[in-house]
């Protein structure tokens, strides 16, 4: 039986705008020796991270983000295949943008979905906002609603993780470079290595005979501010279900950047409500 997933839920709420997100829990991944991680174009140099960070977990790849004053960070999931025992080719994408001001309670998200694969006939886009207790919702008709519902108000509080996953234990591998932020300032980062049985995958459901298999990842933290800068994970797919009722088999990749911490957002009520 096929179990309920944050990912199918959330797509119905944007299709339909009348469902909800569980919790997830992510089928077995197989065993393997090693994974190929991802290249990065940022030139990095050999040295430790700080004391402390010998070893991190981030089971939830947006992990301690709300400690911070505010964020932006974007995701991404694309799936390209075909459905499964066809030649039939298929695609989806879906990626959001988030902006959340923890000290004045406010949040908004920007989220796009497309793509048969997700079960979806028609691109969606949706943008929520939080302020405080007020929820506010723009349909893919432009449309301006105060939704009252949990389901609809869920949108504007969905995490990275509930569709990119998470990793359950990584260590560095001595790679280390310099970017700026948006201010100018300096953030150091670190590049760090995990094994494919510690990876907790996005969202799907394997149907009977289905398998899953990491081709690549790449993991980069600011042991600063204790966050994920940017992560990607790419799997071989057989007989999944990502949306919808049709098995797909082919590619899934799915991404996350840290894009800025500490920046002051205009976080306001959409045009139109």
């Amino acid at each position: 039986m096929r179990r309920t997933t944050a990912v199918s839920l959330l797509l119905v709420m944007i299709a339909a705008l009348i469902a909800g997100c569980d919790a997830f829990n992510p089928p077995p991944l197989p065993t393997q020796a090693s994974i190929a991680m991802g290249l990065t174009a940022a030139a990095g140099t050999l040295n430790a991270p700080p004391p402390g960070f010998e070893q991190v977990a981030f089971p939830q790849i947006d992990l301690n983000l709300t400690n911070l004053p505010s964020y932006r960070y974007t995701f991404n999931l694309s799936f390209d295949g075909v459905y499964s025992g066809t030649q039939d080719k298929v695609q989806g994408t879906i990626e959001a943008e988030v902006f959340s001001d923890e000290l004045g309670g406010a949040r908004r998200v920007l989220l796009k979905a497309t793509g048969g694969a997700f079960g979806l006939q028609a691109d969606r886009n949706v943008e929520a906002v939080r302020l405080g207790n007020d929820y506010y919702l723009v349909d893919p008709n432009k449309v301006c609603t105060r939704p009252t519902d949990a389901a609809n108000r869920k949108i504007a509080d969905l995490a990275a993780s509930s569709f990119v996953g998470g990793i359950k234990s990584a260590t560095p591998n001595g790679v280390h470079t310099v970017k700026k932020d948006s201010a100018g300032n300096e953030i150091k980062l670190w590049d760090y290595t995990f094994v494919p049985d510690a990876v907790i995958p996005p969202t799907l459901t394997l149907s009977e005979g289905g398998k899953l298999t990491i081709a690549s990842g790449d993991l980069w933290v600011i042991p600063a501010i204790r966050a994920v800068s940017q992560y990607t994970i790419t799997l071989n797919v057989e007989n999944a279900i990502l949306e919808g009722d049709r098995q797909v088999t082919g590619r899934l990749q799915a991404s996350y950047q840290l894009l800025e911490t500490g920046v002051t957002y205009n976080i306001s009520i959409p045009f139109g409500c």
